[in-house]
């Protein structure tokens, strides 16, 4: 799911995450971890190993089994609690953790010393048939060693084994009656590996029936090889080397990776070929070319060795020098960024960045000729951001052409910043709050200072902003422990960007502020389960007054996740009347979304009010997703051939769910509850924008209706 809606307030601060380390007492003792590895199907021992982590999830020890399945993990101390992955060594069984979690998050904490015994369940059916055969030379008919690799028809892995000098190999528990689909490689870089039989790809190779016998013969392939050296001369180190076909189908064939002196070399089946070289930010093909469609093509024949060497082009170079506007010196520790150009500050298109020396100079690398404009920020804070051409406004930036092998030149000179500094404190008591992070706004319309650099409180109480423009700004704090009481607040006692107090800023000069105080929220908390009444793990949960609809996972003003046990926690909702919006992350799952009160829209969700410092229960049990597929049409009646992007919107106007139209004319869209939806299709390239089917607006789209659970087929005739 695409994130539609902006954050509220334009405050993006990251939470800290309480990760429940268990302290080891003083003077730990060491002390080990054992456990025995067996089969949850046959009792039987099961070579496999144990990873002991902590709950930080940094690695601690491993160990792997005996012929009994029993393994130990010293180097743990006595008193302190660990997570124990478990696996076996035969892909047949599925990792799990200690507990029977699936994963780290879901594992429950041991003790040391402590045996943790694991009886490992089956990755998938098991039966008692086996696919096996031989892997020959094509050009000698002699056996070849090399590896197999099996797969379901779905392309879940099965197994893998690798055939020795004889070239026989076996893979067994295999499911009589199913399908298969098998990968055969050799490893004496003389012969092409393939898919069973003859075939370049999974979607070509042949499904074959357990049991089976698949004998393989592997052509004789040839080489692309070469050196690859940079402007000056020098070996382009670890550069990497993609080999693709030619024609309208075109795919990469191979990889490779120059070394340290520049060599690679790559083993391709005979044919047509291109080489791209990639040096981020250099990428080009060969011989010297920018484009894959003025690539040399290179023809391999069997047997054939083709040298492929190149030189990187001259690099597209931006340099400059970044001074003080008050003194004229450099201002070391500045950094640059290119971007593309572009009036929309949030969506600039990254081409390079660097940072400048004592001196002042900087030099950025962009990855193709071109139009740039180019940002300068400190890091520090001592200074005001700027856009190229002495601006801060990125529509009014400076372009500048970029040439291969003359380096554009673009200097900057920056303002003194200004620093803003206060107290965080408690509403109520008074009372310092440390982890409280701020945010300056320009004026009481402008967006979030950029280039500002912002200290949060510590123990002291005391935030800071530095590298703020003289003028007017607006302040906003929030506190960003997981489980803070505390809403976001705009200084002083205000209830938006737009009532807060203008807050005056002199370059070069600290202005402290008054103690801004923080009024502590409640929560909203409680249990969200499916259609069963069992518990739904990864919903999302969006507090919001009127909030209109689906956000990116985590981006409404005040949200949750769901953890295992279908429970969450949403803390520090300001009082006030909220409603709430409840989605799986998992968009095109099973489950519809809905507001509170089983609502399908937001004009019909049913209201509840927080207090502060008090909890609020909401519970919600989702219905069965309802979904709708189509296909897109040209005006001709053609199947539409370019990427679209879709939305669809409630009966309410409420943005609900989205789709894409790539690869093909056909789409399905996410997760959606019961009711009455409009479709949108827009073209991002050329911005233009349809409604199904053939409407230029919502209000004379053409609604298509869903039950609970209902898939509803459409086609979309584009105008």
């Amino acid at each position: 799911m695409r994130a539609r809606l902006s954050r509220v307030g334009g405050i993006v601060a990251a939470a800290v995450l309480a990760t429940g380390v268990l302290a080891a007492p003083a003077h730990a003792e060491p002390s080990q971890l054992d456990g025995t590895i067996t089969s949850a199907a046959t009792g039987d021992p099961v070579a496999g190993c144990a990873n002991v982590y902590d709950l930080a999830y940094t690695w601690v020890g491993g160990g792997c089994s005996d012929d009994t399945g029993h393994w130990v993990v010293d180097g743990v101390e006595s008193g302190t609690a660990y997570k124990v992955e478990v696996y076996g060594q035969d892909s047949v069984y599925a990792t799990q953790w200690s507990g029977g979690g699936a994963s780290f998050d879901e594992a429950t904490p041991v003790t040391a010393p402590a045996t943790v015994d694991t009886a490992l369940a089956y990755s998938r059916e098991v039966g008692d048939a086996q696919i096996g055969g031989t892997i020959t030379a094509d050009d000698t008919g002699n056996p070849l060693p090399g590896c197999v690799t099996v797969y379901t028809e779905a392309l879940d892995f099965v197994g893998s084994t690798c055939a020795g000098d004889d070239g026989t190999w076996s893979v067994g528990q295999l499911v009589a009656g199913a399908g298969y689909k098998v990968e055969v490689s050799a490893y004496d870089d003389q012969h092409v590996g393939e898919w069973a039989q003859d075939a370049a790809s999974f979607e070509d190779a042949q499904a074959v029936t357990a049991p089976a016998t698949v004998d393989v013969g592997l052509a004789l392939g040839g080489h692309l090889q070469g050196t690859l050296t940079r402007v000056d001369g020098q070996p382009a180190q670890w550069a990497q080397v993609d080999v693709s076909t030619t024609g309208e189908n075109a795919r990469t064939e191979a990889f490779a990776q120059t070394d340290d002196s520049g060599h690679w070399s790559a083993l391709v089946r005979p044919g047509e070929y291109t080489v791209q070289f990639t040096d981020w930010p250099a990428s080009q093909w060969a011989f010297g070319q920018t484009t894959p469609d003025a690539a040399d093509h290179f023809t391999v024949a069997a047997g054939d060795t083709v040298q492929v060497d190149d030189q990187f082009l001259p690099a597209a170079k931006v340099q400059g020098t970044v001074r003080s506007d008050a003194t004229g010196q450099p201002v070391g520790g500045a950094c640059v960024t290119v971007y593309a150009p572009g009036s929309d500050v949030d969506n600039l298109q990254w081409a390079g960045e660097g940072c400048v020396d004592d001196t002042g100079a900087y030099s950025v690398d962009v990855s193709q000729p071109g139009d740039y404009i180019a940002e300068f920020t400190d890091p520090q804070g001592r200074y005001v951001s700027e856009f190229s051409g002495d601006t801060r406004v990125v529509g009014q930036a400076a372009e500048f052409s970029v040439a291969r092998g003359t380096p554009a030149t673009v200097d900057a000179s920056l303002a003194t910043g200004a620093t803003l500094t206060g107290l965080a404190v408690d509403a109520k008591t008074g009372a310092v709050l440390s982890d409280v992070c701020p945010n300056a706004y320009l004026g009481r319309t402008g967006g979030w200072v950029r280039g500002s650099v912002s200290g949060c409180s510590g123990a002291d109480g005391r935030w800071t902003v530095r590298g703020l423009p003289a003028g007017s700004v607006t302040l906003a704090v929030q506190q960003v422990t997981q489980e803070s009481a505390y809403s976001l607040t705009w200084a002083f006692k205000a209830t938006s960007q737009a009532t807060a107090d203008l807050i005056t800023v002199k370059a070069g000069a600290t202005t402290s502020v008054r103690n801004v105080q923080m009024m502590p929220g409640g929560t909203v908390s409680g249990t969200i389960t499916g259609p069963d009444g069992q518990p739904v793990a990864d919903a999302w949960v969006n507090v919001g007054a009127g909030f209109p609809g689906r956000a990116g996972p985590g981006e409404g003003r005040w949200s949750a996740k769901t953890g295992s046990d279908g429970r969450y926690t949403v803390h520090g909702v300001p009082p006030g009347t909220y409603t709430a919006f409840v989605y799986t992350e998992n968009y095109s799952g099973d489950l519809a979304p809905e507001w509170s009160g089983d609502a399908t829209t937001a004009a019909t969700a049913q209201s509840f009010k927080v207090k502060a410092l008090k909890d609020v229960r909401f519970d919600a049990q989702l219905a069965p997703a309802s979904k709708i597929s189509g296909t897109v049409l040209q005006p001709d009646g053609s199947p539409v051939d370019r990427y679209l992007v879709g939305m669809v919107f409630a009966a309410d106007g409420s943005y609900i769910g989205d789709f894409d139209v790539y690869g093909g004319p056909d789409f399905t869209t996410s997760a959606l509850p019961a009711g009455s939806f409009t479709l949108q299709l827009m073209d991002p390239e050329t911005g233009q924008s349809w409604w199904y089917d053939g409407a230029t607006d919502r209000a004379h789209a053409t609604a298509v209706p869903l039950g609970v659970g209902e898939q509803a087929q459409v086609t979309v005739h584009l105008p």
